[in-house]
């Protein structure tokens, strides 16, 4: 039996006509992409940079309407399902209560084995990148290097570097891991093939990330096309973990300890040589696509481990009542 068929997406309603319903899906991509881009247009110059107060307090308040707001919207309206649109607990027997299905979702070993996971593949991410960014630094190219790691750079205190974890962890991994896989890649699975699901999903994540890149990090050229690469890249490893582990928790806990760790971590490098630009373009821009391949890679050949740890437990079925006559 497959993952799918174990543990279907959410809805009850059949789909009629596949294509209508793709374009549906799309309709809802479009209306919170365009609405976030037009949003991060008009307060680039209001709202401070990515790690201040301010930011966080914002994304908090605004990034939940917009991408949650339109799915729900469809989902409820629309669609008229009941429930969400995101398979936020695998038993979800309708005979069962919200708590009940909580209570056997968030049991100790799932929690445990989510953060676990979350850590180590952030781990993993994150030694592909300093070790082929320090071999690429020091492969020639720039002459001598020399190394600096700094903590929690751009951030003004502690109270908002609370606040930057606070909203990494509990908001925009939520929100976009319930956005991104939950309901764009659940509900593409639907009606097409999982891979392309996931690449739909993996794209339409990296897309929505434009207006960031622009107008709050100010990224151009080729670092833009690289960022793209990169947000890709990271939506086809947390699109094909769902797939593996069927568990949007472990999805959530990956991206938002990813967030804070890059948040929290940085290094950087001193050169004292430039090469041509199209030299650089060409190593920088193989070496993303590398790493998102390794990334790939180690979760391939874990994935026996993942789907062990990372999904759900199974359930015992209720002992049958015996009548006995004495």
């Amino acid at each position: 039996m497959s993952l799918q068929d174990e543990f279907p997406p959410c809805g009850e309603k059949e789909i009629e006509d596949s294509q209508k319903f793709i374009i549906e899906l799309m309709g809802v991509v479009l209306i919170s992409t365009l609405t976030w881009a037009i949003f991060r247009f008009i307060t680039k110059d209001i709202i401070g940079p990515v790690n201040s107060i301010s930011f966080s307090i914002t994304y908090i308040l605004v990034a939940p309407i917009v991408f949650l707001g339109p799915a729900m919207y469809y989902w409820v309206k629309h669609r008229e399902e009941e429930g969400l649109p995101v398979r936020l607990f695998v038993y979800d027997s309708p005979q069962a209560t919200l708590t009940e299905r909580a209570v056997r979702t968030f049991t100790e070993r799932m929690v445990k084995y989510s953060l676990i996971i979350g850590v180590l593949l952030t781990i993993v991410n994150f030694l592909l990148e300093l070790i082929l960014d320090w071999g690429t630094l020091n492969s020639g190219m720039y002459g001598k290097t020399e190394m600096n790691f700094s903590w929690m750079p751009e951030v003004d205190s502690t109270f908002a570097y609370i606040i930057l974890v606070f909203t990494n962890l509990a908001i925009v991994a939520t929100v976009e891991e319930f956005f991104f896989r939950g309901f764009i890649q659940d509900q593409f699975s639907r009606v097409v093939k999982t891979w392309q699901s996931i690449l739909i999903s993996a794209t339409i994540f990296a897309m929505t990330h434009i207006p960031i890149a622009i107008f709050i990090y100010e990224i151009e050229g080729i670092w833009l096309f690289i960022s793209l690469i990169n947000w890709f890249g990271f939506g086809l490893a947390t699109g094909y973990v769902y797939y593996i582990t069927r568990n949007i928790w472990v999805v959530v806990a990956w991206h938002g300890i990813w967030n804070v760790t890059v948040s929290t971590i940085s290094y950087g490098f001193l050169i004292w040589e430039i090469p041509s630009p199209g030299l650089e373009k060409f190593v920088w821009t193989f070496q993303t696509l590398l790493i998102n391949a390794l990334l790939l890679l180690c979760i391939y050949f874990a994935r026996d481990y993942l789907a062990e740890f990372g999904r759900f437990e199974k359930i015992p079925p209720e002992p049958k009542s015996i009548e006995v006559k004495l």
